[in-house]
């Protein structure tokens, strides 16, 4: 798991990146009472919408590799493809996902969650924190400049958050553009957090996050042919 490390260490190296990704979230957790305990769903699309800034940064460290030729170095090592995007995710996944578990932890024991709920949210984050990894990885191999893939990352990143429902309500959204959202994984997440808060952990629940998780396979497919054919 040499890669692993490398890459856990690359990824919080950035004063930006560690505030994203690691300060500013745990520090959210504890400090937003009032949201978590009245209204987590907007708790909920702010650590979505940190996330989302934070995988910028990330894809644009795994673009690093292939500008600079470490790739290269890497793939002559014995060190499959395979095994090279799985541990560059779980580098940027793993993070992630220990934050989600302390917010159902604290939502459960300080925020008066009920246990379906503080399940159901944890299994909804780690779903979308995953699918939003794949996303970062497919989107930086259509780019070869780190401020290329970057700049365009935040400019598609704002428009996720506004036809996600992460921002807004998707209903207050003009016509077709309520629909829209629906080829970007967050919307899915959206929609399962509200059928969560509204009526439990159903079957409606589970189709949203299976949604969600088959994008981000998608996601992993799209960018692992693109790197073969580059």
């Amino acid at each position: 798991m040499t890669i692993f490390k490398y890459a856990m260490i690359r990824n919080f190296r950035s004063p930006v990146s560690y505030l994203l990704g690691l300060l500013v979230p745990v520090i959210l957790i504890f400090a937003m009472a009032t949201i978590w305990t009245y209204a987590p769903v907007v708790g909920l699309s702010t650590m979505i919408i940190l996330m989302l800034m934070n995988s910028a940064l990330l894809a644009g460290l795994i673009l690093e590799d292939r500008v600079d030729g470490s790739i290269i170095k890497i793939l002559v090592s014995p060190v499959s493809m395979a095994s090279y995007i799985f541990q560059n995710l779980l580098a940027a996944i793993l993070p992630v996902a220990l934050q989600f578990v302390l917010l159902g932890i604290v939502g459960l024991f300080r925020y008066n969650w009920a246990v379906e709920f503080t399940v159901g949210v944890t299994v909804a984050l780690l779903i979308c924190a995953v699918s939003t990894a794949a996303f970062s990885f497919c989107w930086n191999m259509f780019f070869k400049s780190k401020s290329g893939s970057r700049y365009s990352f935040l400019f598609a990143a704002a428009l996720i958050v506004l036809l996600s429902g992460l921002m807004i309500p998707i209903e207050a959204l003009p016509g077709f553009m309520q629909h829209v959202g629906a080829i970007l994984h967050p919307y899915w997440f959206t929609r399962a957090v509200m059928a969560l808060h509204n009526y439990g952990i159903t079957v409606q629940f589970w189709i949203y996050n299976t949604i969600s998780l088959f994008m981000g396979v998608g996601f992993l497919l799209i960018g692992s042919r693109r790197r073969r054919m580059q």
